[in-house]
C-alpha cells in the first residue's frame, strides 16, 4: 500500500507542474511603434503604440481632427481592447467620441506593414470599422 501511495505522489509532482503550465495564459507581446493609413479625404489615422499599455488614435484633416487616448489590454487571442481615457477634438471634425468609448480589434504585423481585423465598438462602429481596418505603414523614427 505504501508503495502505491508513493508511486501516487511522485506521479502527481510530476504531473501538476505540466498541468498548471499548460493552463497558464499566454501573454501576447504589447505592439510597439506608431502605424499610419490614409483615409477618406485625404485624412490620416494615426494608432501610436509608443507607450506600454496605451494606444494613441489620431485622425487628422488639415486643421481638424481628434486624438483619443486609451488604455489598452491583450486578450490570449491577440485582440486588442482599447478603453478611452481622453478625447480631444481639434477645429470643426464631424465625428464627435464619447468619454466612456470602447473598441476592440486585432493587428498582425509583417515588417514595415500591419493589417487591422475585426473591429468592433461600442459606438459609431459601422463608420470606425471602414476607417480603422486595413493596412497600415511603419512610421519610421526621425
Amino acid at each position: 500500500m505504501s508503495r502505491w501511495l508513493f508511486a501516487l505522489l511522485v506521479a502527481l509532482s510530476v504531473a501538476l507542474p505540466l498541468i498548471a503550465e499548460d493552463k497558464k495564459e499566454e501573454k501576447k507581446d504589447a505592439p510597439t511603434g506608431q502605424w499610419t493609413k490614409e483615409i477618406e479625404s485625404g485624412a490620416e489615422l494615426k494608432l501610436d503604440f509608443t507607450k506600454k499599455d496605451e494606444l494613441k488614435i489620431t485622425i487628422a484633416a488639415g486643421d481638424a481632427g481628434l486624438i483619443i487616448n486609451t488604455k489598452i489590454k491583450i486578450e490570449k487571442d491577440g485582440t486588442i481592447k482599447a478603453k478611452t481615457t481622453s478625447v480631444e477634438k481639434k477645429g470643426d471634425f464631424p465625428v464627435e467620441v464619447k468619454k466612456d468609448f470602447e473598441c476592440s480589434f486585432k493587428i498582425k504585423f509583417d515588417g514595415k506593414t500591419a493589417k487591422v481585423t475585426d473591429y468592433t465598438a461600442n459606438e459609431n462602429e459601422d463608420q470606425g470599422k471602414h476607417a480603422v481596418e486595413g493596412e497600415y505603414k511603419k512610421v519610421e523614427d526621425k
